[in-house]
């Protein structure tokens, strides 16, 4: 709390964020509860409906403003909150933000996967990489939310090291929890799959559709439960379908849900299967595990943190649909090993992963950064 007139008030926060982002909804939420006045500002275009105190911007996209232009009303919106301290929940790099943060604004930014280059074989402009690392280097402190991509992070500068600090998404288990009456799956019964992401080709759904069609080959019947947003390969995917009507007669699309109701489908599935190109943590297995349900991953990035192959779930090389039919045949055909994988990662994710402690510690550090008072570097300068 800050102190005003012998008064405590409430901390004044900045949010820098996609306003229509579940992420941002929940983050803005939980820290509002925690006794902090947020302000959502987004991006320019994005809607802001629903979110507490979300300002946007609203003069067309972003990228075709001057950037001068852009500066100055990504400052405006900033200083309308009169901030003691600037969120930025997601990476915007690019010139405008390095121009419109004041000197005297203590900055936290949080780092999700797609904000910095991961893959080597992805391209990265000398400015995208200077912008990255400028406004890296202003932050009072850098969030990531698992080791693998706070080291990515480290890589950008050797000054950075000192202020990353790890703090998972974190999972609601009041929420997501195991059914009432666990799962129990007869032998000869359909192996129910769940796959909760988007269909762009870094979730994997399609090599997880080309699985589930050697599970058919192998006498192994199946319910694939999907759910989230059409995404850039949407087209490939229903195609796919369309080819293979034997597999889409066994696919129930949920379509995009709220979290309730995802939840809810959670509790209804045997197996949950997390197959991605790439993930900064894997915040939809942990759900899963949450629920008591087993996972199937890729071994990739943060997700070694959550998933221990043959304890909490199976991992699986990345891009390859027969290596995961393996692993749902493994799972399928040993329910004891479903059971108990089931029961360890839910408790894995209840003592190591739940989402009020990560509010709790998100909290914490926006307080601590709110105190400090020191001027920052211009950040081209660093």
């Amino acid at each position: 709390m800050i102190q005003t007139q012998g008064q405590a008030q409430p901390l004044r926060v900045a949010m820098i964020a996609f306003p229509e982002n579940h992420h941002t909804r929940r983050w803005s939420r939980a820290l509002t509860a925690a006794g902090m006045d947020v302000q959502v500002i987004g991006i320019a275009g994005e809607e802001a409906g629903g979110v507490t105190g979300a300002l946007g911007l609203s003069a067309g996209p972003e990228q075709s403003i001057p950037v001068l232009s852009a500066a100055t009303r990504w400052y405006q919106a900033i200083a309308q909150v009169r901030p003691d301290v600037v969120y930025m929940q997601w990476l915007f790099a690019r010139p405008a933000m390095l121009l419109a943060l004041d000197p005297q604004w203590p900055l936290v930014t949080t780092v999700m996967g797609s904000d910095v280059r991961q893959d080597p074989t992805l391209s990265e402009s000398v400015l995208e990489r200077t912008c990255r690392t400028a406004l890296l280097l202003r932050s009072h402190t850098i969030t990531a939310v698992a080791q693998p991509l706070a080291d990515v992070v480290a890589g950008y500068h050797p000054e950075l090291r000192n202020h990353i600090e790890i703090v998972p998404f974190g999972v609601d288990t009041q929420l997501f929890r195991p059914p009432a009456t666990p799962r129990h799956r007869n032998a000869g019964e359909p192996l129910h799959v769940g796959h909760f992401k988007s269909d762009d080709v870094v979730y994997g759904r399609l090599d997880l559709l080309r699985a589930m069609a050697l599970l058919r080959a192998r006498g192994q019947r199946f319910v694939l439960h999907l759910a989230g947003r059409r995404g850039n390969d949407h087209g490939e995917v229903t195609a796919y379908l369309a080819a293979h009507p034997e597999i889409a007669a066994d696919v129930v699309d949920h379509g995009s849900l709220d979290v309730d109701a995802i939840a809810a489908v959670y509790r209804k599935i045997d197996v949950y299967v997390m197959n991605s190109l790439q993930e900064s943590f894997g915040v939809a297995a942990a759900e899963a595990m949450a629920s008591g349900v087993p996972v199937v991953a890729s071994d990739v990035g943060g997700v070694r943190a959550l998933v221990r192959s043959g304890d909490t779930g199976l991992l699986v090389r990345p891009g390859d649909p027969e290596g995961l039919a393996n692993a749902l045949l493994e799972l399928a055909r040993y329910p004891d090993l479903a059971r108990s994988c089931g029961e360890r990662g839910c408790e894995r994710v209840r003592t190591r992963f739940e989402w009020h402690d990560s509010v709790s510690h998100m909290a914490g550090l926006l307080r601590a950064a709110a105190a400090t008072t020191k001027p920052h570097a211009t950040p081209l300068a660093a």
